[in-house]
């Protein structure tokens, strides 16, 4: 028998912790073409009702789709249309649900990456990819541990088009950033979020010190030499960076391997971030979800070499030093059971990608994207 774990409007008092076992009481049942009859319940505390459904992922849905071969498959290179196509729907769905696994997997990276032990050094660089147009490049941080590839987060920062351009293409350009207002230090604001993450979950000691490997641009260096983590030093707690030339050879004595060994897979896994592609996010918003969703999958599901025996199933985060059997639970608990905002305390990275906010140029200032009123509660 289904038992409600607590009342699931934000306003109650039975919402964090029901002081009473007995909170709730049953309300009857209401049809659903999509589940059959659903079990209701009433609060006893605010006398609000709520169905069993309520506490699911698929709450609200008018349809169920495959949520656990969607991640596989988003992982897989294809496409929003492609996706479409296959699981019979709008793309309109597909990002619905790709927001759903994005939101949940928030959740699971949240518990899980407080559980990292390593203590190896932690690589930083940019993804470059472009939103809806290729004049307004996105700078999409990433910051990967170096030995175990475990992926921290991910952070957006749109960028003014660089680099030689014909004459037309200055037209162009001129054109499309009349009344636009970029954000400033959008970089460095972006690296600074990274250290923040770093500076409040990473365990700095004497005997392990936090070893930042970036490439040489500026603006690191300024959020660095800002940052809590380089002005409050002592010796007990120690923190370096790293700067390697972006000239050097991509291999693996490269100590920026794996930031280039994640910017390869994202562009190979992830259609929208291939170079001259036709698959180029439209939307940035909905972009950084599918890219939270695809490093869920990448830290906790794929395995961690591709070449390894079939027997060998470690993953990046095992690597890292999180507890296998604590990942399986939440893996699955990820697909089944709806995850709430209040009952979370996110990084500013990961509470940006939950509510899907980015900043426009076109409007000045940080915009939202569409959600539904039960994401935010």
């Amino acid at each position: 028998m289904y038992t409600p774990p607590f009342c699931p409007y934000a306003a109650c008092s039975c919402h964090i912790d029901p002081p009473d076992p007995k909170w709730w009481s049953r309300d009857g049942f209401h049809a659903t073409k999509a589940f059959g009859n659903v079990q209701r319940y009433v609060c006893h505390a605010c006398g609000r009702t709520f169905s069993e459904q309520t506490f699911s992922v698929h709450f609200y849905a008018k349809f169920v789709l495959d949520l656990p071969r969607l991640e596989r498959l988003s992982a897989s290179s294809m496409s929003l249309r492609a996706l479409s196509r296959e699981f019979h729907c709008s793309c309109d769905s597909v990002i619905n649900r790709n927001d759903r696994i994005a939101r949940q997997g928030i959740a699971l990276h949240t518990a899980l990456r407080r559980m990292v032990t390593t203590t190896e050094p932690v690589c930083f660089d940019g993804l470059v990819s472009f939103d809806r147009s290729q004049y307004f490049p996105s700078d999409i941080g990433l910051s990967i541990t170096a030995k175990s590839r475990y992926i921290y987060g991910a952070s957006h920062a749109t960028t003014r088009r660089s680099g030689a351009m014909r004459d037309e293409q200055k037209v162009r350009r001129d054109c499309l950033y009349e009344g636009t207002n970029f954000e400033k230090k959008a970089v460095e604001r972006s690296f600074t979020e990274h250290l923040d993450l770093l500076a409040d979950e990473r365990i700095i000691t004497k005997d392990a010190p936090l070893v930042l490997i970036t490439d040489e641009k500026k603006e690191y260096v300024r959020a660095f030499c800002k940052h809590r983590l380089y002005r409050d030093q002592d010796e007990n707690h120690r923190c370096v960076q790293i700067q390697v030339p972006s000239t050097w050879k991509r291999t693996c004595s490269n100590p920026l391997f794996a930031s280039n060994y994640l910017d390869r897979e994202i562009r190979k896994d992830q259609a929208n971030h291939r170079r001259e592609t036709a698959c180029h996010s439209r939307n940035a918003a909905n972009s950084m979800s599918r890219l939270y969703s695809y490093i869920v999958w990448h830290n906790y599901h794929k395995r961690y070499l591709v070449k390894w025996p079939v027997h060998m199933k470690a993953t990046a985060a095992e690597k890292a030093g999180v507890n296998r059997d604590e990942q399986l639970r939440l893996r699955q608990l990820m697909f089944t059971r709806r995850s709430f905002l209040s009952h979370l305390s996110l990084a500013a990275m990961d509470y940006k990608a939950w509510n899907k906010t980015v900043f426009s140029p076109l409007a000045g200032t940080l915009v939202s994207g569409t959600l539904p009123a039960f994401a935010l509660s």
